[in-house]
């Protein structure tokens, strides 16, 4: 893709929708919007909404947004962008953020998960389940346990420690050290500042994620003593088995950690590790995202 002189925003937006549709890229318009807005350097809240405002003006509109002409840097950092997106690279890779939830900004990484929607709605149902935790245990001032297993880039349990700042304590586990660095990263970005505003508190205090994998995190074995007694466990692991990871989309084939997808044979090698280790780790409840196929 080259880069064209004297182009308006207009053209270019309009230009990438078509060249991106050739290529038969998913969801062209919404990949055109965010990289452009990421080219220009428009609010991450608002300047995605702006563009698309003028994919719906015509040709001879009189809009100052869409008739304004990029600069060669904007002009050539939109055409590296858009090369990439035809390469079928994941959007959250080539902005390296997105939205999860209520965490705005969350730094995102190849070959991490890229955070979906439905992964969201398991959040969700972990939340319902600590806001009664925090209700029913009385007068402690103890915090709330949760493991999350396989973290990645950290959305699960920081979008949890996020909501309950006061009330939580989250520890991560994942195989890839740059998922562990990448997590922690994040709770800085997010829990950093609310740290400092109370006395005393650490960050690991609210978030801390480590190198261990599910059937590492025990003490049935020499080595670390790990503290236990978890009120939660939360794992979004992978449950992909491998005869269906032939069917994945190529952009989440190419680009996403094989490690973080696929569950083995029948998709529960991961699984059966994490129910192997539940009665060390809690007595309470564990959630899970998995495929249709598992029982």
């Amino acid at each position: 893709v080259q880069a064209a002189p004297d182009i308006t925003i207009q053209t270019a937006l309009n230009d990438a929708v078509k060249a991106l549709e050739r290529k038969l890229v998913p969801e062209p318009e919404e990949s055109a919007l965010h990289l452009l807005s990421h080219s220009l350097d428009l609010s991450w809240e608002n300047g995605h909404r702006e563009l698309r405002e003028i994919l719906r003006l015509p040709s001879t509109s009189n809009s100052m947004l869409a008739n304004q002409l990029m600069s060669d840097e904007q002009s050539n950092t939109f055409q590296s962008l858009l090369g990439r997106r035809i390469n079928l690279e994941p959007l959250q890779y080539i902005i390296g953020q997105w939205d999860f939830h209520d965490l705005v900004r969350l730094k995102i990484k190849e070959p991490m998960l890229c955070p979906r929607p439905e992964t969201e709605e398991l959040v969700e149902y972990v939340l319902e389940e600590v806001s009664e935790l925090i209700r029913n245990r009385g007068s402690t001032n103890e915090r709330i346990r949760i493991l999350d297993v396989g973290c990645g880039t950290g959305a699960i349990g920081l979008a949890i420690a996020n909501r309950y700042r006061d009330e939580v304590q989250v520890l991560a586990l994942d195989v890839l050290p740059e998922a562990v660095e990448l997590s922690n990263d994040n709770a800085k970005r997010f829990l950093a500042n609310h740290v400092g505003e109370k006395k005393g508190h650490k960050l690991n205090t609210i978030y801390k994620a480590i190198l261990c994998s599910a059937d590492d995190y025990t003490n049935t074995q020499e080595g670390e003593v790990y503290k236990m007694g978890f009120d939660v466990v939360v794992s979004n692991p992978p449950y992909i088995p491998t005869k269906d990871m032939t069917t994945l989309s190529e952009d989440v084939s190419r680009y996403e950690s094989d490690k973080a997808l696929c569950g083995g044979d029948d998709g529960l090698d991961i699984i059966r590790h994490i129910v192997k280790r539940l009665p060390e780790w809690t007595t309470g409840n564990c959630w899970l995202e998995v495929d249709d196929s598992h029982p």
